[in-house]
């Protein structure tokens, strides 16, 4: 293999980012409406209720509506199409094109879950996490 294009020995290559944890004893509920409905509805396909911080927060938390971080991530599996693109020198935008064809989800997808589960909000996903 030619220098500098990577070793064949590689199978994946991961990407993982922290979120705070919205507090679960003083987190507020809410049903999310135009922009971060359609946040929701366009990284996942769902909609329903989700949390928010408390403004206040609580002992708890120590005032702040935030516990502890959870952790999100994506993986790309370096397949022998994935590969090829990389040393061709394909855009990005192909090769991520590839990728979800072969069933990759993204940061912001693997974020918007936690925040359906009721884990984080969508304001730490817009923090922590970019629109393309």
């Amino acid at each position: 293999m030619p220098p500098g294009t990577g070793s064949p020995s590689s199978v994946a290559v991961c990407s993982q980012r922290l979120m705070r944890r919205v507090c679960k004893v003083c987190r507020v509920s809410y049903e999310p409406e135009g922009r971060e409905k359609d946040v929701m509805m366009r990284a996942i396909g769902w909609s329903g209720q989700i949390y928010k911080a408390s403004p206040t927060g609580c002992p708890k938390c120590n005032g702040t509506g935030y516990k502890g971080r959870t952790a999100i991530c994506e993986l790309l599996d370096l397949t022998d199409n994935i590969r090829e693109m990389i040393l061709e020198k394909r855009p990005t935008s192909e090769i991520k094109k590839a990728a979800r064809e072969d069933g990759m989800r993204f940061l912001r997808e693997s974020a918007v879950e936690q925040v359906m589960i009721g884990k984080t909000t969508l304001r730490e996903v817009n923090k922590v996490t970019f629109v393309e």
